[in-house]
């Protein structure tokens, strides 16, 4: 079993606690619960919360188990993608609050066999679930065009064409198997040495594009409003400019009540508002917290209090 403590340090604690947590507080879900550092802060913070811990990844369970022994009499634990969690929602009641830490967790990048870091020698895997399609079997099937798009998208790498041309030549010629032979290929499509700043930014697109975050993020900003009690809190925390996007759009948007074009002089949308966006501006990590934990420099946190539990 892996020690949690050896390399999670939640991500914005403080805020998160601020924003999540009420009062009223009952029934939280952790939607990523990960290694559950946020989860136990959670548990600590109001004693009438029963956590709905959530994570699709069996080993970030197993470890949460561990971190949440001394709250096993309030804590639920499920794998599932959270994009897939209305009937386990429904099933629970009105939801509280909701908490969704995105991205990929220091447990995995620090897990060779897992595949997710460039600065590791595994299996080119990269899958959340540790089920379904691997990153090598996603690399074999993509066109050269796919794999160029999705660099371009998911990592806005330069010279996308060329590493992509790379990354193929490798996999049709049975050289990519390991986390290793993908920095090969990479540095070949790159001319040469390669910063781990790129390497990563490659590592990153085809990761999101192999667990399909984007679309799991979607799927669940429409879910969740139909579960959430009024009052009830949702704080998320991204780390890519696409999913930090997704999240405001979604939040602007249900924070109005008209969403006709300004040129419509009466309202024919019958657009309400479900929610109030407690965060104004992007809540971003502080210098103190960076220098703790470098890889949370990228997280941005948004937060919004639901003002009704209506389905949209």
């Amino acid at each position: 079993m892996l020690d949690a403590t050896n390399f999670h340090i939640p991500v914005m604690l403080d805020k998160v606690l601020e924003y999540l947590v009420t009062p009223n507080s009952r029934l939280v879900v952790d939607a990523t619960v990960g290694a559950g550092g946020h989860a136990r802060a959670i548990m600590n913070a109001n004693p009438a919360v029963h956590l709905l811990a959530i994570d699709r990844d069996p080993s970030a369970l197993d470890i949460a188990r561990v971190t949440l022994a001394d709250y096993a009499n309030r804590v639920t634990f499920v794998r599932a993608n959270y994009a897939e969690i209305g009937a386990t929602l429904r099933e629970a009641g009105g939801v509280d609050g909701v908490l969704l830490d995105l991205g990929v967790s220091s447990m995995q990048l620090d897990t060779p066999g897992r595949g997710f870091s460039h600065g590791l020698a595994g299996p080119l895997n990269m899958n959340m679930s540790q089920e379904g399609t691997t990153a090598l079997e996603f690399i074999r099937r993509a066109s050269h065009e796919e794999l160029m798009a999705v660099m371009k998208k998911f990592g806005e790498v330069r010279r996308a064409g060329r590493i992509a041309r790379a990354i193929k030549k490798a996999a049709d010629g049975d050289m990519l198997s390991t986390t290793r032979d993908l920095k090969v290929a990479i540095e070949s499509g790159s001319g040469g040495y390669t910063p781990p700043g790129r390497l990563s930014q490659v590592f990153q697109a085809i990761r999101i594009a192999v667990n399909d975050e984007l679309g799991s993020l979607e799927k669940f900003l429409r879910l969740v409003p139909a579960n959430m009690n009024r009052g009830a809190r949702l704080v998320t925390l991204s780390y890519h400019s696409l999913e930090d996007r997704m999240i405001q759009e979604f939040m602007k948007r249900e924070s109005t009540d008209c969403l006709c074009p300004p040129s419509v002089p009466v309202c024919s949308c019958a657009h309400k508002a479900i929610l109030k966006v407690l965060t104004r501006r992007v809540v971003k990590p502080t210098t103190a917290e960076v220098e703790k934990n470098p890889r949370g420099r990228s997280a941005r946190l948004r937060a919004a209090e639901f003002l009704t539990g209506e389905l949209l």
